[in-house]
C-alpha cells in the first residue's frame, strides 16, 4: 500500500473521530436509563437521545414536562471517579411555586397530574438478601434498591414482587411497607437576578441552595440566614432553579430528595430512544425494535 493512501485513510479516521467525538460532547448524545428512574415511560436497557446543545449554547430553556437529564448534585454522587446522570421530568419552572399535599400536586394552584406510584416502598433485612433476590429474580420482578436503613435494605417493589415474597418465604416480618413522606411540601422556586425575602419557612432549603451552589458559606439558624454572623433578610441567586420528578414517583434522584436542581447541573433534554435492548435477555433476544425511535410521552 502507497505511503499516499495510508496518509489519506489516517487522515479520514482521525476526522470521523473527531466529528463523532463533537456531536456527542456539544450536539447530541444517547444515555442509558437507569432502573427505576422512569418507569413505564422508559425502560431499563433504553438508550435516550439527548439534545446537549439547547442549553448549553441555544437559547432554549426548559418548559414544563421537558425530560431532563442532569449531574446528581455532589452530595448524592455514591461514586467519587465518575460524574452520576440521572434523569427526571420537568414539573417546575423558574417563579412557580409548587404545593403538594401527598395525592394531590398544585403548579402556581392549579391541579396537575402527578406520576404514577408504580412501585412501592419496603423495608428487607440484610441477612435475607440473596434470599429475596433470588425469588425476585426467578419471577422477572421489577425492583430497586436504594441504600440501607440500619440493618435493612430500601427496596422498591411492586405489589405483585411483594405478595410474591411473602407467599414463598411466608414470614409476616420479612418486608416491612415504608411510608416516605417526600409527597408533602410548598415551594416558590427562585429565578435568577430576582430578590428573595428570607422567611423561616424558606430559610432551609435557601440556605443550602446557597451553600451548594451558589458558594455563599452561609448558615441557618432558627429560620434565620447568617453570612460572617450577619443576617440575611434578602438575597439574589445566580442562577435558575427547577422542580424535577422521575415518572416513577417511587425513586429517589429527583427533587423530593435532593431540592430544587440548579440550571448549571443540566446536561440536555431527552428527544427520542435510539435503542433499546431488554438486559433479562440473551443479547440475540434483547432487542425491542417497537421502541427503536420511539418518542418518550
Amino acid at each position: 500500500m502507497k505511503r499516499e493512501t495510508i496518509r489519506t485513510i489516517l487522515i479520514t479516521v482521525i476526522v470521523i473521530i473527531a466529528v463523532v467525538w463533537s456531536i456527542r460532547f456539544f450536539v447530541a448524545e444517547p444515555y442509558c436509563v437507569a432502573p427505576g428512574q422512569m418507569e413505564n415511560s422508559l425502560l431499563p436497557g433504553d438508550r435516550l437521545w439527548v439534545d446537549k446543545w439547547s442549553f448549553r449554547w441555544g437559547n432554549r430553556t426548559p418548559a414544563h414536562r421537558d425530560l431532563l437529564v442532569f449531574a446528581l448534585p455532589s452530595l448524592y454522587q455514591t461514586q467519587s471517579s465518575v460524574t452520576e446522570v440521572a434523569m427526571a421530568r420537568c414539573i417546575g419552572l423558574p417563579g412557580d411555586t409548587i404545593r403538594s399535599t401527598g395525592n394531590r400536586l398544585y403548579i402556581n394552584r392549579r391541579a396537575v397530574a402527578q406520576p404514577p406510584l408504580i412501585l412501592e416502598a419496603y423495608l428487607s433485612p440484610d441477612s435475607m438478601k440473596n434470599t429475596v433476590n433470588r425469588i425476585l429474580r426467578h419471577d422477572g420482578a421489577t425492583f430497586v434498591e436504594q441504600g440501607k436503613v440500619g440493618d435493612n435494605r430500601l427496596l422498591f417493589l411492586s405489589r405483585y414482587a411483594y405478595e410474591k415474597v411473602r407467599h414463598e418465604l411466608a414470614p409476616d416480618s420479612l418486608l416491612y411497607p415504608v411510608f416516605l413522606n417526600r409527597d408533602s411540601y410548598e415551594i416558590e422556586l427562585p429565578s435568577r437576578g430576582k430578590s428573595i425575602q428570607v422567611t423561616p419557612q424558606n430559610a432551609e432549603w435557601l440556605a443550602r441552595l446557597l451553600t451548594q451552589y451558589e458558594n455563599l458559606p452561609v448558615t441557618c439558624r432558627n429560620g434565620k440566614i447568617y453570612e460572617n454572623n450577619r443576617e440575611v433578610t434578602r438575597c439574589r441567586l445566580s442562577q435558575d432553579y427547577y422542580w424535577v420528578i422521575g415518572d416513577n414517583r417511587a425513586g429517589l434522584a429527583d427533587s423530593r430528595t435532593f431540592g430544587p436542581l440548579p440550571h448549571s447541573l443540566l446536561i440536555g433534554r431527552g428527544l427520542w430512544i435510539g435503542y433499546s435492548r431488554d438486559p433479562q435477555k440473551p443479547f440475540w433476544q434483547s432487542f425491542r425494535t417497537d421502541r427503536f425511535f420511539k418518542k418518550p410521552l
